[in-house]
């Protein structure tokens, strides 16, 4: 979330735009703007328009998601393991958009994973060649109400239910996704609009995406074992008071187009609107470029703190960024914490610039090396091959620091597990990203 004036006043999508027959079989047509749809092969069907009753789909189908599929309040789209669905690049803003009071139950397993991806046939996938999946509840937003309403004409989010379940997410996939609509108003892999706890996100990869990889714009949701792969802006954005909880994250950055690791904001119009956005997160690994590869100017920063926001963070491995660690505003210096976590290996150095501190006066090396915290800079942390883009290994090395000084969360409601290690992944234990996600760059 780089440009300004994010998420504000964006209209809904026109009700003549949306078509009915959430579901057409094989071989059925609808009339549907944009160019005609190459022939579909025969174990295929089609999503499309407004979905207002529950419906499962079928594993043994791949399924079309042409234009913007809207699934409605008061309706359940369920999606079995090893489902296959494919944003069709012929019909321009295929999206999947689950409105406030509807729910997306997708339920993936390590061994059937659920697959979105682009239309066009590997080897010629592309970032942006279909618009992703967004999620919209009824939690958390720090905007006035009449204001929480989604990019991408996605619609309306936000209120007071903080439970509130708009499904399940599991063993999930979501590739080749994000579009621009208009400046500063774009869709990303997975968006997260006011999405309440009741909400079950765990064990997903969103893949080459444009715009940011996993977005959550408020709410009260929590999410588990996610990785970002390859996104063209921040791997992970969270704003406008999100208050949930997460563990083990991990990002590998495109070295070539990318921008930051976290990107963190409280409300880009007031830096005190109320609730702040204040989450707990354990166990995160940020892999930026490899010195001596990439493009200058992409891997921004390993994580930016601004506008007022709150949270703890802790166990954080950043490594390969071209600045590590960034605070923006007063009114952020305070309010948020990064604990147990190590910086390393940025390439214009693991703060922002002096020049930079005496202008906003925001010392951030003072910040990380908060008496208290548990912070370290300037000592390897030795991963084993985390800049593989193919086969990466984010395992702590033999001999690795990670295994010392980190933080043990409160694991007395079953969410965290309980660790003895810094980063999301552990030594010596097969990776959880090992069998279910993808490497693949089109």
């Amino acid at each position: 979330m780089t440009r300004e004036r994010r998420n504000r006043r964006i209209g809904r999508v026109p009700a003549a735009l949306l078509l009915g027959g959430s579901l057409l079989a094989c071989g059925e047509r609808a009339d549907l703007i944009g160019p005609p749809t190459p022939e579909l092969p025969s174990a295929t069907a089609t999503l499309s328009g407004t979905i207002t009753q529950s419906m499962e789909l079928d594993p043994a189908l791949t399924y079309y998601i042409q234009g913007t599929t809207v699934v409605e309040d008061g309706a359940t789209l369920t999606i079995p393991a090893g489902t296959l669905l494919l944003g069709d690049v012929s019909f321009t803003g295929s999206a999947l958009i689950v409105r406030q009071g509807g729910r997306l139950v997708a339920r993936g397993t390590a061994d059937a994973p659920i697959v979105f991806t682009s239309s066009n046939p590997e080897g010629a996938r592309r970032r942006g060649d279909w618009g992703g999946i967004v999620l919209n509840g009824r939690s958390n937003c720090n905007f006035p109400a009449d204001e929480c309403v989604g990019e991408g004409n996605s619609g309306p989010y936000g209120g007071t239910v903080t439970d509130d379940d708009s499904g399940v997410l599991s063993y999930v996939r979501i590739e080749y996704g994000g579009r621009e609509v208009s400046f500063g108003n774009e869709l990303n892999g997975l968006t997260l609009n006011g999405v309440g706890s009741g909400t079950q996100l765990d064990h997903i990869q969103s893949h080459f995406g444009s715009d940011d990889g996993i977005e959550f714009f408020g709410g009260t949701v929590d999410l588990k074992y996610a990785y970002v792969t390859g996104a063209s802006d921040d791997s992970f954005d969270y704003s406008t008071g999100w208050q949930g909880r997460g563990q083990f994250w991990a990002a590998q950055q495109d070295p070539h187009d990318a921008d930051n690791g976290f990107e963190v904001d409280g409300n880009e119009e007031n830096f005190d609107a109320e609730p702040f956005t204040d989450p707990t997160i354990y166990n995160v690994t940020l892999v930026g470029k490899e010195a001596g590869t990439g493009s200058s100017g992409e891997s921004t920063r390993g994580i930016i703190f601004r506008r007022g926001t709150g949270g703890a963070i802790h166990n954080v491995v950043i490594l390969g960024f071209e600045k590590g660690f960034d605070v923006d505003q007063q009114e952020t210096v305070g309010r948020v914490q990064i604990r147990n976590s190590y910086v390393y290996g940025q390439l214009n150095g693991q703060f922002e610039d002096q020049a930079r501190d005496e202008e906003d006066g925001i010392d951030e090396e003072a910040i990380w090396m908060t008496d208290g915290w548990g912070n370290l800079t300037g000592i390897d942390p030795l991963l084993t091959d985390p800049f593989n883009l193919m086969m990466p290994d984010f395992r702590p090395a033999a001999g690795s620091p990670l295994t010392a000084g980190y933080a043990q969360p409160d694991t007395s409601d079953g969410f965290f597990e309980a660790v003895d290690y810094i980063g999301a992944f552990a030594p010596g234990m097969p990776q959880w990203i090992e069998g279910w996600t993808t490497s693949d760059q089109g």
